[in-house]
């Protein structure tokens, strides 16, 4: 029986990929009850090549092929393409740190959890591979509703922090959109949003590889534009399953307000990438209009929260969430910026 599917979506991904699947088989499981799913998301690099050159090393690697479709659709081709009882979404520019899945399925098993959260450390090599708490597993695991999970933990949004049930994911109903940026921060409390059995173990387990070329870097207005759309996006959908929350009866006031934290944190990373980029305020002033409607500016939720309790929030959402000072403020940045970057050149 295979209990656990890891799925890669993977495009143009050569570089990194033999790290990540290394990662995934050096793992405390018999290789019969776990798989690796990868999905080719219409690479053009030698990507499919290296999949299959090292599953006939590791049987249980296993290669899916699609056209170009984009991340989300590649993920959702893995769900349906899973074996497993369980899935655990990675990117194939990162990696798990080696014999650590062992314990997260015990314990996904033993409580019979629809979501098992874990540990992620930023990296920038493929050197990071034992846990730095191998073995601090506690004894009593706290399982709780999807609904007390959000209200006491400041959960991660992006899939890879957790294990989920696949009968569960799919009787969700939920599904990664087509879009670039962000899918996760809304799919994930949604799905939280559903769960009755989830718990959170301190456990060292994911390295995330940060990248200076990351796509959230870039700069140019094209995708700007899609960046902004796609968090304007996430946005909306958080007001909605606020609200739909509110309507359900939920009365969890930190869960509800965890939702709004996060709807206005997005708008706090808007603001920020905007005032860096070189658009006219007009795109902004829509922007913010728009985000009124939906109760996520001006930002007054985000300080209520202790992980963004701090000067640097403190300050930021004082400037940003009057208008009299925003404005001014990005055309004195640009002007000062502009010299800079003329040098630079």
């Amino acid at each position: 029986m295979i209990k656990l599917s890891i799925i890669i979506p993977a495009y143009n991904a050569a570089t990194y990929l033999p790290t990540c699947l290394e990662s995934c088989c050096r793992q405390d499981l018999p290789p019969a009850e776990y798989e690796v799913v990868v999905v080719n998301d219409g690479s053009t690099d030698d990507t499919p090549g290296l999949v299959e050159a090292m599953a006939g090393e590791y049987p249980n690697i296993r290669l899916v092929t699609q056209q170009n479709k984009g991340n989300g659709a590649a993920r959702n081709t893995g769900v349906e393409q899973a074996h497993g009882s369980h899935i655990l979404f990675l990117d194939a520019d990162d990696y798990l740190a080696h014999n650590t899945l062992g314990t997260l399925m015990a314990l996904v098993e033993k409580h019979k959890l629809d979501i098992l959260g874990f540990d992620s450390r930023n990296v920038t090599d493929s050197d990071q591979v034992t846990p730095v708490n191998a073995g601090a597993v506690p004894k009593d695991v706290r399982v709780m509703s999807g609904i007390d999970f959000l209200g006491t933990y400041n959960y991660k949004a992006e899939v890879w922090w957790y294990i989920t049930n696949r009968n569960f994911y799919l009787s969700s109903g939920q599904r990664f959109y087509d879009r670039k940026f962000v899918q996760d921060s809304y799919l994930t409390p949604t799905l939280f949003s559903k769960a009755g059995r989830t718990a959170y173990l301190d456990l060292d387990v994911h390295r995330y590889r940060q990248s200076q070329n990351s796509i959230t870097r870039k700069k140019s207005a094209t995708h700007l534009n899609q960046h902004f759309e796609d968090l304007s996006f996430s946005i909306a959908q958080l007001y909605r399953l606020r609200h739909r929350l509110m309507d359900e009866g939920v009365n969890n006031q930190d869960a509800l307000r965890r939702l709004h934290v996060k709807q206005q944190r997005y708008v706090l990373i808007v603001i920020v990438r905007f005032i860096r980029s070189s658009l006219p305020t007009d795109y902004l002033r829509k922007m913010l209009a728009e985000y009124r409607s939906l109760e996520a500016y001006p930002m007054h939720r985000i300080l209520s929260n202790v992980d963004y309790r701090n000067m640097t929030f403190i300050m930021l959402t004082f400037v940003f969430n009057r208008t009299y000072l925003l404005f001014p403020l990005i055309g004195i940045y640009r002007k000062i910026r502009s010299p800079f970057k003329k040098l630079k050149g």
